[in-house]
C-alpha cells in the first residue's frame, strides 16, 4: 500500500532540502572562488588532457600531467613576489630617503623640434617637478605605512594560498570531469527538458569564447610585451611578461606596466629606450586587442563587443579578478539565450500563420 505524503510533509521536505544547500554554501563560501578558478582552467584546457587521455595514460596519470606544468607556471609569479617581498619593499624605502633624486634634463632633440619643441619641453619640467613632489610625498608616508605593508604581504600569501588550493581542485576536475559532467547534464535536463543541449551549447559556446578570446588576445600581448622588453634591454623581461599577462586581461591596464618602466627608463638617461617602449605599447601592443580579441570571440559566437566591455568591467567589479572571465560570460550566455528565444518565438508565429492560411485555404 503505498504511503500518502501530505502537503506539510513536501513543504517540510522542501525547507529541509533549502536549509542543508544553504549549510552547504556557507561551508563553501571561502571556497567560491578557488573552485570557479579550477572550473575555468579544467575547461580551458580540457582538449590537452583529452589528447594525453588518447596517448593511454590513466585518468590519475594524465591529470597530474596537466596539473604540474599549470601549477609552476601559475604558482612561481606568486611565490616569488611572496618571497621578494620584505626585500623589494626595504629597496624602496632606502630608494625614497635617498636625499636626492634628480629628473633627468630634457634632450637637446626634443628642444630642436619644430613647432612643438618649446612646448614639450616645458611640459618634460612639469613631469618632473610633479614626480619630485610625489617622490617628497610618498617619504612623508613611507615609514607610517609599515602595517599597510604588512597587510598586504599576508593578503599575497593568501592568494598564494587559494590558487594552490585551486591547483589542487584542478587535478580532481581533471580526473573526474567527466562524470561531474554527466551529473550536471542529468541536473539541467531536469530543469530544462528537451531544450538542455541547446542550453548547454549556447553555454559552453559563450564560455569557449569569452576565455579564448580574453586570454589569447592577453597572450599575444604578453608576448609582444617581452619583445619589446628584450629589445629596450629592460631586466627580468620574462617577469615583466608574466605580469603584463595578468594586466592586458583588463582593457586599458597594460599602461601599469609600460609607464613605470618607461619613467624608470627616463631616470636613467635612457631616453630614446624610453620613447620606444612608450610608442610600442600605445602604437602596437595596445591595439592588438581592438582587433584580435573580436576575432577569437566571433569564431564562437556573434556577440557585440560593447557588452564584453561591460562584461570584463561590471564583472570585475562585482566578483573581482575572476569576474574578468564570469561577467562576459554571463552576458554571452543571457544574449544568446534571448537570441534563441526570440528566434523560436518567430519561427513558430510563422509556423502558426502558415497553419492558419492553409486551414483557411
Amino acid at each position: 500500500m503505498p504511503i500518502q505524503i501530505s502537503r506539510y510533509e513536501k513543504i517540510a521536505s522542501l525547507a529541509a532540502l533549502c536549509l542543508l544547500l544553504f549549510a552547504c554554501y556557507q561551508v563553501l563560501k571561502p571556497f567560491i572562488f578557488d573552485l570557479l578558478w579550477a572550473a575555468i582552467l579544467c575547461f580551458v584546457t580540457w582538449p590537452l588532457y583529452l589528447r594525453l587521455r588518447d596517448w593511454k595514460l590513466t585518468a590519475n596519470w594524465a591529470a597530474t600531467a596537466m596539473v604540474l606544468p599549470i601549477g609552476i607556471l601559475l604558482l612561481t609569479p606568486f611565490v616569488a613576489a611572496t618571497l621578494t617581498f620584505t626585500e623589494d619593499i626595504n629597496h624602496l624605502l632606502q630608494w625614497l630617503n635617498q636625499s636626492r633624486h634628480v629628473w633627468p634634463e630634457p634632450p637637446a632633440w626634443l628642444q630642436s623640434l619644430p613647432v612643438v619643441g618649446d612646448n614639450a619641453v616645458a611640459a618634460w619640467q612639469s613631469v618632473g617637478e610633479d614626480s619630485s613632489r610625489l617622490v617628497n610625498l610618498a617619504r612623508q608616508y613611507a615609514l607610517g605605512a609599515s602595517s599597510w605593508l604588512l597587510q598586504q604581504g599576508i593578503g599575497l600569501a593568501g592568494e598564494l594560498m587559494h590558487m594552490g588550493l585551486a591547483i589542487l581542485v584542478l587535478f580532481f576536475f581533471y580526473r573526474d570531469g567527466e562524470h561531474v559532467a554527466q551529473h550536471v547534464v542529468i541536473g539541467v535536463e531536469r530543469l530544462a527538458g528537451e531544450r538542455t543541449q541547446r542550453i548547454l551549447h549556447i553555454v559552453r559556446s559563450s564560455l569557449r569564447a569569452v576565455v579564448y578570446g580574453i586570454l589569447g588576445t592577453a597572450l599575444v600581448q604578453a608576448l609582444a610585451s617581452i619583445l619589446g622588453f628584450v629589445i629596450a634591454g629592460v631586466p627580468y623581461a620574462f617577469v615583466l611578461g608574466v605580469i603584463a599577462f595578468f594586466l592586458m586581461i583588463i582593457p586599458a591596464a597594460g599602461t601599469v606596466i609600460w609607464l613605470p618602466i618607461a619613467l624608470w627608463l627616463l631616470a636613467e638617461g635612457e631616453t630614446g629606450w624610453a620613447v620606444f617602449i612608450a610608442l610600442w605599447f600605445l602604437l602596437f601592443v595596445g591595439t592588438i586587442d581592438n582587433w584580435l580579441r573580436p576575432i577569437l570571440i566571433s569564431r564562437e559566437v556573434e556577440l557585440p563587443f560593447v557588452l564584453i566591455v561591460f562584461g570584463i568591467f561590471g564583472g570585475l567589479l562585482a566578483f573581482g579578478f575572476i569576474g574578468v572571465f564570469i561577467g562576459p560570460t554571463l552576458l554571452a550566455t543571457s544574449y544568446a539565450l534571448v537570441l534563441d528565444w526570440l528566434i523560436r518565438s518567430e519561427q513558430q508565429e510563422q509556423d502558426n500563420q502558415a497553419n492558419t492560411e492553409g486551414k483557411d485555404c
